[in-house]
């Protein structure tokens, strides 16, 4: 209980600032009594979910002979279109601005019922190869209803899922077509993800100069900005021959990122920049004392220490102003 609390609550009331009802529901708080549960609700629900999906999976797979290929596709298909449907009959009106969700099942049934949606698609192609070798496709089509799912029904659960899906669609699409993950599928991998990063930064940006879903920039960007910078990232580290221009473009772009990111007060992704800057770093450091025990790895220890500090003080400057 917090006792200051309680009595301002009280004084507010004689002053006829708050209502009754008001004055009654802001105590319960006070003292205690009145506690939220809501996080822990929507906690259970998603791990219902994950439940739900693995056990339909499990059961699938120990199962299919006895059920049937086509009461299989059947079952899932039906499940996710119970779910759709549930989604739609409850859904708010359709905005391009932010949509509250009617009660807090709402987006973890829509993410069953795509869920259900993906494993349907997965389902018919392994048992009816509908694409072939170019099976890989369908997290193409699963990524774009999650993204339809997404704007449709406003839910940033589901747009989440849909950006990693695509993602997933590229690297499985590579790593196909390259036939292994040697140092030629490296390559195409990180150039498909900086064009993909820089798609899902650019979609960031109009989304909130558009007006358009605005408040999934977020999502847009922390994703984007994962794929850009880690790529390049990946090639500083990973590149033994051109490590040095992957370091030029990594310092240039992490740089963009903690500019921009500093005077737009987005603290998350100016230390996402920082962070991908000092790894980029790192290999500039160790490069010349690679046969060196323990003086790297003190400097590098010396300048994680400077980053953290430089983080938390841009933070509280953007904080600040």
């Amino acid at each position: 209980m917090n006792p200051d609390v309680v009595s301002a609550i009280a004084r507010l009331r004689a002053d006829n600032v708050l209502s009754g009802g008001q004055a009654a529901l802001f105590d319960r708080v006070a003292r205690r009594k009145l506690v939220s549960i809501r996080l822990e609700i929507r906690a259970l629900l998603y791990v219902g979910v994950v439940l739900l999906t693995s056990g339909v999976g499990l059961l699938v797979k120990e199962h299919h002979r006895e059920i049937g290929p086509w009461a299989v596709a059947i079952g899932i298909g039906l499940a996710a279109a119970a779910c759709l449907v549930w989604v739609i009959r409850r859904a708010a009106p359709f905005s391009w601005g932010e949509v509250q969700s009617p009660n807090v099942a709402f987006d973890y049934v829509l993410l069953l019922g795509v869920l259900l949606f993906a494993s349907e698609l997965a389902y018919v192609e392994v048992q009816f190869t509908v694409l072939g070798p170019n099976w890989a496709h369908h997290l193409l089509v699963a990524g774009a209803v999650y993204v339809l799912a997404a704007y449709v029904w406003d839910s940033r659960t589901v747009l989440g899922l849909a950006l990693t899906t695509l993602a997933a669609w590229r690297g499985v699409s590579i790593s196909l077509i390259s036939g292994s993950l040697g140092a030629a599928a490296a390559g195409h991998l990180r150039f498909n993800a900086i064009a993909l990063g820089a798609l899902y930064v650019a979609a960031a940006a109009l989304s909130v100069l558009l007006k358009r879903k605005a408040h999934f920039e977020e999502l847009f960007a922390n994703a984007g900005l994962l794929l850009l910078l880690g790529a390049l990232v990946s090639g500083v580290l990973g590149d033994r021959s051109a490590w040095g221009w992957w370091l030029a473009a990594l310092l240039v772009v992490a740089g963009v990122v903690m500019w921009l990111s500093y005077h737009l007060g987005r603290s998350l992704y100016f230390a996402q920049g920082v962070v991908a800057a000092y790894i980029g770093l790192l290999r500039l450091l160790f490069e010349p004392f690679r046969y060196a025990s323990g003086l790297p790895f003190f400097l590098a220890a010396l300048l994680g220490l400077g980053v953290l500090a430089f983080i938390f003080a841009a933070h509280r400057r953007m904080r600040e102003r």
